[in-house]
């Protein structure tokens, strides 16, 4: 049983979208973006002003969590402990792929979870420009919210390696693999990408229009949302360099999502295993 209804905070993502991301998307002035930590990590007034506002209203819906959401963190690094307390908290990536959203791509969304006991319990991924939210509470499965109405979610089938396709993130991978990962990825799977936004490449999984995704760098806003959203449409994920359970705190390890646990092994003997040092 979800400690939210659902349907609330899927209408409070929508609504902080209408209100102050999508009148930016493709309006923002120089002013309005900045570089946090170097030039390929931006934020924009959009990501700032949704974050206040989700940060307030997302207390309101359950009082006495707290949140950690990307730019407070940016602005206060402590409030990653708050992950490890006894609050629930809501984890917020008020804009994920701003970089895309700053060139007016259409590929970024809004994604927040919510953990109790460093578990994640409750996810929201939205598609500001489609409209779409997929969601999922531990246990009761996955489902889509669209224009079109409401359906049931589930990962693609298994397949050969040969015919995978997904994502392979390779930017934060050390020196040493990161070239033979690459090459590795090319020649055994099906089609490999990275799409800019951790948010839309977890929804082209769990409706079935990829197979898999690899992460070495897991922040937890980019992936507690998309982790069980994916787990409860029927997929398998876990920490790529040992196999063990996903939990929000733990930031090292990396992540890899497949649809079922055989063809995670064989992305992890193959591919992965490389980009891992295995």
């Amino acid at each position: 049983m979800a400690l939210v209804d659902m349907d609330i905070v899927a209408a409070l993502l929508t609504e902080v979208a209408e209100a102050e991301i999508l009148p930016r998307w493709r309006n923002l002035a120089d002013a309005d973006i900045r570089a946090k930590t170097g030039p390929n990590d931006l934020v924009t007034v959009a990501d700032e002003e949704s974050e206040k506002v989700l940060t307030r209203r997302l207390m309101e819906i359950l009082p006495g969590s707290v949140v950690v959401g990307e730019e407070g963190v940016a602005a206060n690094p402590v409030l990653m402990d708050l992950l490890g307390g006894s609050d629930p908290v809501w984890i917020v990536d008020p804009v994920d792929g701003t970089n895309n959203f700053a060139k007016g791509d259409e590929k970024f969304a809004v994604m927040v979870a919510l953990a109790v006991a460093d578990e994640t319990v409750a996810s929201w991924i939205l598609e500001p420009v489609t409209g779409r939210t997929v969601m999922a509470a531990r246990g009761e499965g996955a489902e889509m919210l669209s224009p079109e109405g409401r359906s049931r979610l589930r990962v693609a089938p298994s397949a050969p390696l040969g015919e995978m396709a997904g994502s392979f993130a390779l930017r934060f991978l050390p020196d040493a693999v990161r070239q033979p990962a690459r090459e590795a990825a090319t020649e055994t799977l099906g089609h490999h990408y990275r799409l800019g936004c951790a948010g839309v490449e977890y929804i082209r999984l769990v409706t079935g229009a990829a197979h898999f995704a690899f992460y070495w760098k897991t922040m937890p806003w980019d992936h507690a949302p998309g982790i069980l959203i994916h787990a409860e449409a029927g997929g398998h994920n876990a920490r790529a360099a040992d196999g063990r359970p996903y939990r929000p705190s733990e930031l090292t390890g990396g992540l890899l999502s497949a649809p079922d646990a055989a063809s995670w092994q064989a992305l992890r003997a193959g591919p992965v295993g490389i980009a891992v040092g295995a």
